[in-house]
């Protein structure tokens, strides 16, 4: 059972998350955040001297998250379709969490986890698609002639491209049909035609109900 500061710690993290994941960190003040935990600055100030702290610790806990979610999908025992599905769309949901606002002052205000969340991304994502790839082909439900890296170089633009509410405002579509048409259309074309039905089964399934 989790004590009471590990809990309070956690409560913190979990609403400044949301403030600076929605808005940027810069435009969130400690006092604000004071105020939607009902709970004193000084409270606040006890486990995260700085607000620099708390930034840091937000920006730990997501990556932490995004590399479980990474993890637990790539080594679970769940068939091919099932994994590229939960790959995509968990995983880049959790990504695309990390909003333009947020990221933007990563760049402006602290430029050494700016570097680290690309860094981060770059090599979590990789690292974790390769091997989905290398098992998919193994298995024999994606075609063998496949470029593994132009493949990830697609979905990491997807991601950081497609999947912004900056792009998603504009197309009038909810960040659900974004994921499962960019699914569609590209893995559809890079799966082995006995995966095919299976994985079409995947996204029927998977989709929200009216």
């Amino acid at each position: 059972m989790k004590g009471d500061e590990a809990v309070a710690r956690e409560r913190i993290v979990g609403r400044a998350s949301e403030e600076f994941f929605s808005r940027g960190f810069a435009r969130v003040s400690m006092d604000e955040l004071a105020r939607q935990l009902r709970m004193s600055k000084k409270t606040i100030y006890r486990y995260f001297p700085t607000k620099d702290d708390l930034i840091r610790a937000v920006f730990r806990a997501k990556t932490a998250r995004i590399h479980q979610l990474f993890q637990e999908t790539v080594a679970s025992r769940a068939d091919f379709a099932d994994k590229l599905y939960r790959l995509w769309i968990a995983a880049g949901k959790e990504l695309t969490e990390l909003g333009q606002q947020f990221q933007a002052d990563l760049r402006a205000f602290t430029p050494a986890l700016a570097r680290e969340l690309e860094t981060f991304r770059r090599e979590e994502i990789n690292r974790n698609f390769h091997l989905l790839i290398e098992h998919g082909i193994a298995e024999g439900a994606l075609r063998r002639d496949i470029n593994v890296e132009v493949l990830v170089q697609i979905y990491i633009s997807a991601i950081m491209g497609v999947i912004t509410p900056e792009t998603l405002a504009t197309l009038s579509v909810s960040i659900d049909q974004a994921f499962r048409t960019i699914l569609d259309v590209i893995f559809d074309g890079i799966l082995a035609d006995g995966a095919r039905p299976g994985f079409r089964t995947q996204l029927r399934d998977a989709a929200p109900r009216a």
